[in-house]
């Protein structure tokens, strides 16, 4: 996704590059100390590592043309089931309900969206409320508490990084990888652009979409163990807010909400554009409803500019393509 201007190969992700420096540069000459290693890691990357991990596997559900707005739910109702496990059986216990909640929930969506041909924005909205239901029914509205597994996933550091830092720089290279080098990341493209001819190409777009769907909700869990050991404690509502968010970082990484367009390396750019925003913003005392409007600016500035890029490839393509035609005439 980009196009040539004066010899310059421009793309979104450049210019997202450009955008993250910018605020990046601006809030730390207003505020001094978020230039500091120590609050860049422990303050503005730690506290984006959940919605980050989601944001990867949103980016795959996005590019297919569908959505989950279920993640959140689907985080704390696999915190909560894993804690509540953790007082019962141990922490093996706890692992095992913790990871097969997050599958069988993102399994749940698959098979709806898929098989019963229901749409993803409808399912998962749907789903939504049920997660939300089933964690407000089992806790009855208390909280639910850390235990050891969390605790080290959520605040433990290994050669001066978190851990959930590494995972995140580890997965984010995996998913890299599998959308930008693989078969099964084409049929994710082909899907969006056209789900009819990916069909009739031969792709079980079902068992894709399902497998899809499960993977996501495979990274809610794992996002559920450090979202419990930062926090300590849980509630049932407290990730009603988490499923825009993530949608929000990957539609700020240039993936065409409509499907077919996107890759991952936007997604790590909004990523870390976000987090750059909500920690820098915090350190300059800006008000949280200014911070919603910065923020909000920040998306339409980014959505304009890959409106534009896109626009300039297009163009360059249609150039290519006609100026031979031309001359053979």
């Amino acid at each position: 996704m980009g196009a040539k201007l004066k010899g310059i190969h421009f793309t979104f992700n450049k210019a997202l590059l450009i955008i993250w420096i910018a605020i990046f540069l601006i809030i730390g000459i207003n505020s001094p100390s978020f230039f500091s290693t120590s609050y860049i890691i422990n303050v503005m990357l730690r506290n984006i590592i959940e919605i980050g991990l989601v944001a990867l596997p949103m980016t795959l559900i996005i590019i297919t043309g569908g959505i989950d707005l279920s993640v959140g739910n689907l985080m704390v109702l696999s915190a909560m089931l894993g804690g509540i496990a953790f007082t019962r059986g141990g922490v093996i216990l706890a692992l095992i309900v913790t990871i097969l909640t997050g599958v069988l929930g993102g399994f749940i969506n698959g098979v709806v969206i898929a098989k019963a041909k229901i749409s993803p924005m409808v399912a998962t909205l749907a789903t939504m409320y049920l997660y939300l239901g089933l964690a407000r029914g089992i806790s009855a509205g208390d909280s639910i508490y850390s235990y050891s597994f969390a605790e080290f996933m959520g605040t433990t550091s290994i050669a001066g990084l978190p851990v959930q830092l590494w995972l995140y720089i580890v997965l984010a290279i995996i998913f890299t990888i599998l959308l930008g080098s693989t078969v099964f990341g084409r049929k994710l493209y082909g899907i969006g652009l056209n789900e009819n001819a990916t069909q009739y190409a031969g792709i079980n777009i079902d068992r894709v979409l399902i497998m899809l769907y499960v993977i996501c909700g495979t990274m809610c869990a794992l996002a559920a163990f450090i979202w419990l050991g930062r926090f300590t404690s849980v509630k049932y509502d407290a990730g009603t807010a988490f499923n825009l968010k993530a949608i929000t970082i990957v539609v700020l990484g240039g993936t065409s909400i409509t499907g077919g367009v996107g890759d991952m390396k936007g997604t790590i750019l909004g990523t870390l554009i976000i987090a750059t925003l909500n920690s820098g913003l915090t350190v300059m005392n800006i008000p949280i409803d200014v911070q919603t409007i910065v923020q909000g600016t920040v998306l339409i500035v980014a959505l304009i500019a890959s409106s534009i890029v896109q626009k300039r490839a297009k163009q360059s393509t249609i150039l290519k393509v006609a100026v031979p035609k031309a001359e053979t005439n």
